[in-house]
Formats: C-alpha cells, structure tokens, sequence
C-alpha cells in the first residue's frame, strides 16, 4: 500500500493534469455558453441568479467584461424573470401572495 506521501504526491500530479485539461478545454466551453445564451436570449439573472447577477453588474461597470445580448432580451426576460418557476425561483408558479407552500 502506498504512503500518505506518495498519494499526497500523486494527488497534486492529478489536479495539475485536471488543471491543464480545464484550461485545454475552456476557450471550447465559453464559445458553447455564449452561443446559448444569445441562441436562447438568457438574462444574468436567469443564468446566475438574481444576487450573482447583481454581482456581475457591479463588477461590469468597474469595467469587466460584458457578453452581449439581443436588445429585446433583457426587457422581454426582465418582466418574465419573476413569474418563471425554475430551479432558481422555484415558489414563482405558486397561487399564493407569499410563495410559500402551505
């Protein structure tokens, strides 16, 4: 059986290899997200949530990076946003006032 060491060892060689595979592989996985983005007209919100989108508008207007979306997006999404029940607002389909679920 191998050291504690030796795993330790062999542990760290594979997170690098995982790293380099990661890096190998990003400049592919951001072109397939933006497609779909655009493809599909998502919102930040929609994407990230509503606190990590607000998160990224900070971060946008101290000058990151923006993806750009079609004009018709964000007012079309904005309004749906809040009446879409999905994983991330999930009570929004609920009849109730409150969202809650009795």
């Amino acid at each position: 059986m191998a050291t504690y060491q030796e795993l330790k060892a062999q542990a760290e060689a594979m997170a690098a290899q995982a790293e380099q595979a990661r890096l190998a592989e990003l400049d592919e996985v951001i072109a397939q997200v933006q497609k779909l983005v655009r493809e599909y007209e998502l919102t930040p919100e929609q994407v990230f949530g509503a606190e990590l989108a607000a998160q990224s508008n900070q971060a946008n207007d101290e000058g990151a990076h923006k993806v750009p979306l079609a004009p018709q997006a964000a007012a079309a999404s904005t309004a749906l946003a809040s009446t879409v029940k999905t994983a991330l607002n999930p009570a929004a389909a609920w009849p109730f006032p409150t969202g809650s679920r009795p």
